[in-house]
């Protein structure tokens, strides 16, 4: 049954703190979609390694966004990306695409001093670093557990544009106030948006809960305001359909900051605009994604310093600084000395391997970073068992020693060949049966 808007005996849910900024059909056509078992589902690639046309050939159901390249939905009835090859070797990373809407809109960028202050488990991290790989991104979550989870999403993805830390955010002040180039604020909320992908959170959400959650939101902002460069932009995200975490929370930090404005965003079909300038609600009725809430900001003026790359080797074959870092080697795509002294969970692409074969020098090879691999081609039945863990046999003339084996020319990881046997090196921690 609908709620009636118009009875004040009746207990309220989420959708009745709605009528301050939606009308009532489209509260009621909002519920109607909540109500569906199965959320939007999708996913972003690495074009790098991986086009539409083998994605599409793989997933029948998947449908690539008219406007951001990398971007796909699929039917979660038909297709189960997650329990695939593909996924294993990091072509791609399953995400809702309403928060891969969030980082679509702040376009492409040549080498962009990033920071995403609660990023875990990391799909605005991905996305905007697969869209911008001359950026360098600190991904930072104060939970340790989300932030190695983030570490272990970017491992996969073989990505060399991203320091992830695991820092209160207040850590980043006053050592790096004027520093970043853009922020990513998504910030932690009552996740109202989420309800029909996290069942436990409707059943504990309250409406006291969630304005409790208002001055950490507030917090944030006036963190990120000085962190970000004169010039700079701030991106505000939840994944709430409430105003009093959205525009709410915007409008007294725009008064308190006059040198802050909003950005008119261009219009996108299924975009219900908010009620301050710049802000876009992505609601399921009308956007093909979960609830998402976003405003972008920019600051006056311009940054005032340069962020230039230190002294470190250039690694011409992977194009990547290498250097060492906690007595291992380590690539990014940009070497800032003032960021490199961050306590990291993970600093970059790690190059090196613990495997006690001399000739393993590049780790997991090389967390399936997009690289030309010189190895041994698996079959997709060879490739699903090496993932679980199972020796595989081979009878070419090939010497023995190391080997990296591929799927679709990607990287899995490491084998040992002696004689007709490939001892499989994958990983314990990352076999599973697909």
């Amino acid at each position: 049954m609908m709620l009636s808007y118009d009875n004040p005996m009746q207990e309220k849910s989420m959708y009745s703190y709605l009528t301050s900024y939606l009308k009532k059909e489209e509260i009621t056509s909002l519920e109607e979609e909540m109500s569906l078992a199965i959320p939007h589902k999708g996913f972003v690639i690495d074009s790098r390694k991986i086009d539409q046309k083998k994605i599409q050939a793989s997933f029948p159901s998947a449908q690539p966004d008219e406007e951001d390249s990398i971007r796909f939905t699929y039917d979660p009835t038909k297709e189960e990306p997650g329990k695939n090859i593909l996924h294993e070797a990091g072509a791609y990373y399953i995400m809702d695409p309403s928060g891969a809407e969030a980082t679509f809109v702040l376009g492409s960028h040549q080498r962009l001093t990033v920071l995403d202050l609660c990023a875990a488990p990391g799909g605005k991290t991905i996305s905007f670093a697969l869209r911008n790989p001359d950026s360098l991104i600190v991904a930072n979550d104060i939970s340790r557990p989300r932030a190695e989870e983030l570490a272990k999403n970017c491992e996969r993805l073989g990505l060399n544009n991203v320091i992830v830390t695991s820092l209160d955010p207040k850590a980043f002040s006053p050592r790096f106030d004027g520093y970043f180039d853009l922020i990513i604020l998504d910030a932690p909320c009552s996740g109202t948006g989420m309800f029909r992908k996290e069942a436990k959170m409707a059943e504990d959400w309250t409406y006291e809960k969630a304005l409790r959650l208002t001055p950490i939101q507030d917090s944030l902002l006036e963190l990120a305001s000085h962190l970000l460069a004169k010039g700079g932009r701030l991106i505000y995200i939840t994944c709430s359909f409430l105003k009093e975490e959205d525009e709410d929370r915007l409008t007294p930090f725009l008064e308190n900051h006059k040198d802050f404005s909003p950005v008119n965003l261009p219009f996108r079909t299924g975009y219900r605009l908010g009620t301050i300038p710049g802000a876009i609600h992505l609601l399921p009725s009308l956007f093909n994604g979960e609830g998402h809430f976003f405003t972008l900001l920019k600051k006056d003026g311009e940054k005032e310093f340069e962020c230039k790359d230190g002294k470190a080797t250039f690694n011409q074959e992977l194009s990547l600084y290498t250097f060492t870092w906690e007595k291992e080697l380590w690539g990014l795509n940009h070497f800032y000395p003032e960021l490199f002294n961050l306590p990291a969970l993970r600093m970059g692409l790690k190059l090196t391997n613990h495997a006690p074969y001399a000739k393993c020098e590049q780790d997991h090879a090389i967390s399936h970073y997009p690289f030309k691999y010189e190895g041994i081609e698996l079959t997709e039945k060879e490739a699903k068992d090496y993932l679980v863990g199972i020796e595989l046999k081979d009878s070419s003339s090939r010497k023995d020693g190391p080997y990296i084996v591929t799927f679709c020319g990607l990287g899995l990881g490491w084998v040992l060949k002696k004689g007709t046997r490939l001892h499989n090196l994958y990983p314990k921690g990352l076999r599973r049966s697909l």
